[in-house]
């Protein structure tokens, strides 16, 4: 089972975002495209410049993409939570000590951040899930660093489906 981290209104938003970025680009390089063609500059001289431009919004709103369609999975054997390219881990049902609801509202700021040995993968404070593990596991976040932690703190769209189904695959309750 697949269970999104953003609500249908929080991924369309994040859509629209994108949107506006390509948008944005496509009128500010007719613009300039127009300028530059009035004055007769050369235009190799701006075109490094172009290059940077598209590749960071290439590059920003494929970060918003990759957001917007991550999702927390459950397999036959383990729980993978995907945040993005920002980062995943791998449990083991195995691997679970303890399953909550989370409500407090002293989590970090959104994103993925990583404190003492607890991982925070939310954006906003609600639908918040906590995983207690009884041995730390690995953490890969921005593809290059690793990092141990026994706690987990995620939000998720469907919380008590959530909850229910992780309860029966890591065998926490009665099926």
């Amino acid at each position: 089972m697949k269970y999104k981290i953003f609500t249908k209104k929080e991924r369309m938003l994040l859509y629209f975002l994108i949107l506006l970025f390509y948008t944005v680009l496509l009128v500010s390089f007719f613009d300039v495209f127009i300028d530059i063609n009035e004055k007769r500059i050369h235009i190799l001289d701006t075109l490094v410049e172009w290059f940077l431009y598209v590749f960071l919004v290439m590059v920003f709103s494929g970060f918003l993409l990759s957001l917007a369609n991550s999702f927390h999975e459950l397999n036959e054997d383990r729980l993978i939570l995907r945040f993005g390219i920002l980062g995943f881990m791998h449990i083991r049902y195995s691997d679970i000590s303890a399953i909550s609801k989370y409500n407090e509202k002293d989590i970090p700021l959104g994103g993925m951040r990583i404190l003492k040995n607890t991982c925070y993968m939310a954006f906003a404070k609600r639908s918040l899930v906590k995983i207690e593990l009884k041995k730390k596991v690995r953490v890969y976040y921005l593809f290059f660093f690793k990092r141990w932690v026994d706690t987990a703190i995620f939000s998720v769209e469907k919380r008590e489906e959530f909850i229910k189904e992780l309860n029966k695959k890591a065998g926490k309750m009665p099926q």
